[in-house]
């Protein structure tokens, strides 16, 4: 055995342990170099036959980072800077395909509103929210608990361990989903009984929902589409793990230009709204079969004397994931569908309402589309160490991100909403418009406040019950709310209803972090930022284009507005440039014309 050198020695201590000290000389000492070479090698494996994925980036380039014996010292430190380096090329990989998404989305969409009466897209609307409440219920947070504990048993353990793991949870959710096809083909009225009784605020709307006859008529396509949605869900969630997301942008760009061409085809042949269920279900088996195929060497890894992840903690996460997905993704809107039925809203204004509801919704995830997944396996990765320092900056960091990303898009929709419906659809919804821009303002809200970072941080923290917490009493909100506004003001009063619920559980969640984290929410950037696009969206109060030319000269003036404003006003702070620098030290030449100098900044 070749022999070991000895370092120094010298005492450190380690994340927030009281009284721990390591003795760093005794430590190398017992280590060998097979022993560390087998460390790496486990870390660096990430795919299967290619180079380590991180062996070329500096440890020091992260925040709050380890480097040399320390980083040695700590398990799992190696494979969770490793993890942090590829999340940026991770983003980028998940933005592309987030995109292309919504754009084939919303055009199919788009299609459809041109082919279908309103009427019809009403009741399109109506069994596509049941399918989303579906698609959570039979969820149980999976895909949370994934992107919170793969990254750390990845990390200190091995793929094979992690490997392990995702068997059990991917066992777990095929037998479930077995189960509730049944349920789903041939007993959902007696499903819908079961849910009525659960002692729990919504239970009942759930239940009256699940009784609808478009939704019951069309019961097996919606059956066949929640069964591949939901296996190839839980399979994109084991690819943030591993920042493997390529394979998310290859199989879900050709799945997305399937349904494209599909339907197409589907509304050309007159096949209505039955037709497009039918392919969404087929091409959703296809999608989830892809990637089984693709993730199987990652899946099947195997080791001898494998750690085995104690299942309990990870469901018990799960579920309280699945509580807050359930009323944020799924209850939260099926809730205003079911209060717009009882106060007789009629279906072309539900329709208005969803079209609002996913117009909105998609100017907001459209340039964070890429942090699904990747930003929670981020951060449970900067936390592994209990390096809450470097959990604290990755926190502050992806909210900044996550505002320059997503600000612009909807400040411009924001003062736009009306000449965006004028110039993509028919005279029919303009009345679309008015609510656009009242759902859009609610989003603005929720996203600077960064309330999906908030969710993803508490669950690395064992807090998400305070998650659970926050997102139940939107839930209570949304529905007393919608008591008040909706038999005045209708699907405008069922936007506003949700938009005050969301803006509520954000800022509840923040508030149960600010103990939690050594930084603070960046309130000086955002209201730098929020000026600057305010400011530079004025025009669209008075200039209204008509036609698609003119619409997109009104986003090049935008565009242009905005970098003048922002080399005026400088929403980064010094501290932000110097982290920049560190990480990617060309970026930071071009930025600094954004940042405040030290003796001028305004924390």
């Amino acid at each position: 055995m070749p022999k070991t050198m000895l370092r120094p020695l010298r005492l450190i201590r380690l994340g927030g342990d009281e009284g721990l000290v390591v003795d760093i000389t005794k430590t190398r000492k017992m280590q060998t170099d097979k022993e560390i070479s087998e460390t790496n090698s486990t870390n660096d494996n990430i795919l299967q036959g290619q180079q380590p994925p991180f062996s070329d980036v500096p440890n020091s380039s992260l925040p709050g980072a380890l480097v040399g014996t320390e980083a040695e010292l700590i398990p799992g430190e190696v494979g969770a800077q490793g993890l942090l380096a590829n999340s940026p090329k991770s983003y980028i990989y998940n933005q592309i395909y987030g995109l292309w998404f919504f754009i084939s989305w919303f055009v199919l969409m788009t299609l459809i509103t041109h082919k279908v009466s309103t009427e019809q897209y009403g009741v399109l609307a109506v069994i596509l929210t049941a399918y989303n409440t579906l698609l959570y219920i039979v969820a149980f947070g999976f895909e949370d608990a994934i992107t919170t504990y793969i990254p750390r048993v990845f990390a200190e353990h091995g793929r094979a361990a992690a490997g392990l793991l995702i068997r059990r949870l991917l066992g777990l959710r095929i037998i479930m989903l077995i189960v509730c096809t049944l349920i789903l083909l041939f007993s959902l009225p007696l499903l819908a009984n079961g849910i009525a009784l659960i002692p729990i605020q919504g239970a009942v709307d759930v239940a009256n929902g699940l009784r609808d006859q478009q939704l019951l008529a069309r019961m097996f396509p919606i059956a066949l589409y929640v069964l591949g949605s939901s296996v190839g869900s839980l399979l994109t969630a084991v690819c943030a793990s591993y920042m493997r997301m390529s394979a998310v942008l290859v199989i879900g760009s050709v799945t997305q230009c399937v349904l494209l061409g599909v339907g197409f085809i589907v509304l050309q042949l007159g096949w209505g709204i039955d037709g497009i269920l039918w392919m969404l279900a087929i091409v959703g088996l296809l999608n989830a079969a892809s990637f089984a195929l693709w993730l199987a060497p990652t899946v099947l890894a195997r080791g001898k004397n494998t750690y085995k992840q104690p299942v309990a903690p990870v469901v018990k996460l799960g579920i309280s994931a699945w509580l807050t997905n359930l009323v944020n993704g799924a209850l939260l809107k099926q809730a205003s569908i079911i209060l717009l039925g009882y106060f007789a809203v009629s279906l072309t204004l539900r329709g208005f309402f969803n079209l609002s509801f996913q117009l909105a919704d998609s100017a907001n995830a459209l340039l964070v589309a890429g942090f699904g997944g990747v930003g929670g396996s981020a951060l449970a990765a900067a936390a592994i160490g209990r390096n809450y320092q470097r959990l604290g900056r990755s926190w502050e960091v992806l909210i900044k991100v996550e505002t320059l990303l997503a600000a612009p898009g909807l400040v411009f929709c924001l003062f736009n909403a009306q000449n965006i419906v004028t110039v993509l659809y028919p005279k029919a919804f303009a009345p679309v418009g008015p609510l656009l821009a009242i759902f859009l303002f609610f989003n603005l809200i929720v996203r600077v406040l960064g309330t999906t970072i908030h969710q993803s941080t508490l669950y690395v923290l064992n807090k998400a019950r305070l998650v659970v917490l926050g997102q139940w009493i939107g839930l209570v909100a949304v529905i007393g709310f919608g008591i008040l506004l909706i038999p005045h003001y209708g699907p405008a009063g069922a936007l506003v209803a949700d938009g005050i619920a969301k803006a509520l559980t954000g800022v509840l969640l923040l508030a149960f972090l600010w103990r939690d984290l050594p930084n603070k929410y960046p309130i000086g950037f955002t209201m730098r930022f929020l000026l600057a696009l305010t400011l530079a969206a004025l025009p669209g109060i008075v200039w209204h284009p008509t036609n698609r030319i003119l619409f997109g000269m009104s986003g090049v003036i935008f565009l242009v507005l905005c970098f003048g404003l922002l080399l005026l006003i400088k929403p980064l702070s010094a501290d932000d440039l110097d982290m920049i620098k560190g990480m990617k030290p060309g970026a930071a030449r071009y930025l600094k014309w954004f940042a405040r100098r030290k003796n001028n900044l305004t924390q």
